[in-house]
């Protein structure tokens, strides 16, 4: 099995947003939980991913570990059918909503990079 990447905190990449940035607000959220987040800087991208299940919420870059591509092709949903996985719609892999782990596909093992973040009044911010 691989290692868990460490946490990403947006501000330490190059372009990327300070500390305190909103994210999304909560009430943005589709139904299904799903959203993504794009940052631009010049040439620059940051792709994130929100999901949110009940009352918590789980933020990853938005970058499969095997192909590097978006999870999400079309839309913003990020869930297999039944709602128990993410999934990357390129090759079918199937991460750990709870921690990113690939348990189905071709990067079995590998992880999902998850991203700091803080909950305040109804919104995420970066940390």
């Amino acid at each position: 099995m691989k290692k868990k990447p460490t946490t990403l905190h947006l501000a330490d990449l190059p372009g990327g947003p300070p500390k305190g940035t909103l994210l999304v607000e909560l009430h943005e959220i589709a139904d299904h939980g799903g959203k993504s987040v794009l940052f631009h800087d010049g040439d620059r991208r940051i792709s994130l991913l929100v999901q949110i299940r009940g009352d918590k919420a789980f933020i990853y870059e938005n970058s499969c570990p095997h192909a590097g591509t978006p999870l999400n092709l079309f839309g913003e949903k990020f869930l297999t059918i039944d709602g128990s996985y993410l999934i990357c719609r390129t090759h079918g892999a199937q991460f750990t909503l709870e921690e990113g782990r690939c348990i189905l596909g071709p990067c079995k093992g590998d992880y999902l990079r998850p991203v700091a973040f803080e909950e305040k009044e109804g919104a995420l911010y970066s940390a």
